[in-house]
C-alpha cells in the first residue's frame, strides 16, 4: 500500500530512480555480500530428491535472483516450493543497509499490504467460531461508524465504497499523535466522511476496509489484533518471526528489516515510521519468507481452518464476473487462460516491496520480501512462476492500490 500521487510525475520520478539505483548500487558493497541458498547452505532438505528439472529450475532461479542483486535491482528474501518441497530458499543483501546488517531468511519484514490476507483470516476464524457472519452489518460490531449497510463480505471484498483514512488523515488528523484502528470510527464521523458510492456498487481497493477488519476482531475477540494474531495464528503454524508492529506499542523487533527509499539527491534513506503506522490489518505485519511458507502450507493441510473455510478466501466476489480484477478474501484472484488458478496479493510500504503467489493448480508459492521500495521485480518472478512455459506477460501490474 501506499499514498497516491500524479501518474505523470511519477513516470518521471521512476526514470531517474532506475538510472539512480543502477549507479549507487555498488555503494553497498552489494557483490560481496550474496548469501543465496546455493552457495551458503543446502537448498534443498537432505530427504527431498530432486530430479533434473527440478535441479535446473533451482539453478534458474538462483541465477535470475543473484544477477538482479549483484546490478542492484534486489536487496530482500525469496523462497520458491513447489508441491510442499523448498526449490529455492535465499537472503540476498541487508536487513539494515546503513549498518550493513546481512539478512536470513528467518529475517522479518513488513509485509504492507501482504498483510491483508492475515487480517482476512482473522476474520474467517471468527466466522468458523460462528462469532461473525460475513454479511453481517459492521455497525452491529462497530456501532459509532458513521455509514451503515456495508457488510463485512463488502470490507473483505472491497466493496465498501469507503474513503481511504490515510487520505482523510492526511487533511484531519494531528499528526503529533498516533492513529490507531479505533480512532477511524471518530475520525470519519466528525469530519462528515462520506463513502465515494453505495456499498457492493462496485469494486475499489481501500485500506480503511482492512483497518476495520482489524477493529471488528478486537471488539468480538475482546483480545487486541496482535495478541489475537500471536495466540490464534502465528503461534499453532510456528511462525516464529511474526508479529504484528504497532507504533503506538513501540513494539518493533531488532533483528527486523528496515525499510530503505532511494532519492535522487540523497541516495537511500531508511524509512522512519509515522502517524499512519498505528493502525493495523492494512498493513503492519512483519514475517520471514519461512514463516509465509508455513502459511502456504497450512492453506493445503487445513491447518488453520476448515477446508471449505479456506476455500471461501479465493472466491471471487459474485459481482466480480468478467471484472479484471478479481478481489476474495485478502487474495486477489487471476485464472490464466490454461485455467490455472492464482492467488497473490503485492505489498509496498515504507521502503517495502512484498510478493506472494500461490499457483494453486500445481502447488507453486512465490515469495519475494524485499526492503528497497525503487526495486521493482515483477517480471523476475513471472519467469520463475511460468518457468517452462511460453511467457504470459505480467497479467497486472502494481498500481496505486497497494
Amino acid at each position: 500500500m501506499r499514498k497516491k500521487k500524479n501518474r505523470g510525475s511519477n513516470l518521471l520520478v521512476g526514470i531517474f530512480v532506475v538510472i539512480i539505483t543502477m549507479l549507487t548500487g555498488a555503494d553497498y558493497d552489494m557483490e560481496n555480500n550474496v548469501m543465496s541458498i546455493s552457495s551458503a547452505r543446502p537448498v534443498l532438505k537432505k530427504e527431498i530428491k530432486v530430479n533434473a528439472p527440478d535441479v535446473q529450475k533451482m539453478h534458474f532461479i538462483d541465477s535470475i535472483i543473484t544477477a538482479s542483486y549483484k546490478k542492484g535491482l534486489f536487496n530482500g528474501c525469496v523462497l520458491v516450493a513447489e508441491k510442499g518441497n523448498i526449490l529455492f530458499k535465499g537472503a540476498f543483501g541487508y536487513r539494515n543497509i546503513k549498518t550493513k546488517d546481512t539478512l536470513s531468511t528467518k529475517t522479518p519484514f513488513q509485509l504492507a499490504s501482504v498483510s491483508k490476507m492475515f487480517t482476512a483470516a482473522a476474520i474467517m476464524l471468527l466466522h468458523e467460531k460462528g462469532l461473525l457472519e460475513y454479511d453481517d452489518d459492521l455497525r452491529k460490531y462497530i456501532p459509532d461508524f458513521p455509514t451503515n449497510g456495508i457488510s463485512i463480505r463488502n470490507l473483505l471484498n472491497h466493496r465498501s465504497g469507503l474513503q481511504n483514512y490515510i487520505y482523510v488523515a492526511d487533511k484531519y488528523w494531528d499528526r503529533t499523535k498516533v492513529l490507531n484502528n479505533t480512532d477511524i470510527p471518530a475520525l470519519f464521523k466528525n469530519n462528515n466522511i462520506q463513502p465515494v458510492f453505495p456499498a457492493n456498487h462496485h469494486f475499489n481497493y481501500c485500506n480503511t476496509n482492512y483497518a476495520l477488519l482489524a477493529l471488528v476482531v478486537e471488539k468480538i475477540s475482546g483480545f487486541s489484533f496482535p495478541d489475537f494474531m500471536k495466540t490464534f495464528v502465528f503461534t499453532p503454524l510456528k511462525m516464529k518471526n511474526a508479529y504484528i508492529y504497532c507504533k503506538a506499542d513501540e513494539n518493533f523487533m531488532a533483528e527486523s528489516a528496515i525499510g530503505f527509499s532511494c532519492f535522487i539527491r540523497g541516495g537511500m534513506k531508511a524509512e522512519i515510521p509515522d502517524y499512519l503506522d498505528g493502525v493495523t490489518g492494512d498493513k503492519g505485519m512483519y514475517a520471514s519468507v519461512e514463516d509465509l511458507f508455513l502459511y502456504d502450507q497450512a492453506l493445503y493441510q487445513n491447518g488453520l481452518m476448515k477446508p471449505s473455510i479456506i476455500a471461501e478466501a479465493f472466491q471471487p466476489s459474485p459481482d466480480d464476473n468478467g471484472k479484471t480484477k478479481k478481489y476474495g478474501f485478502g487474495w486477489r484472484i487471476r485464472v490464466s487462460d490454461d485455467q490455472k488458478k492464482e492467488v497473490y496479493h503485492y505489498g509496498w510500504w515504507r521502503g517495502f516491496r512484498t510478493y506472494f503467489i500461490r499457483e494453486m493448480t500445481d502447488k507453486i508459492a512465490v515469495i519475494s520480501l524485499n526492503n528497497r521500495s525503487n526495486v521493482h521485480i515483477n517480471n523476475i518472478l513471472c519467469q520463475i512462476l511460468w518457468y517452462g512455459d511460453h511467457p504470459k506477460g505480467d497479467g497486472e501490474s502494481e498500481d496505486n492500490e497497494e
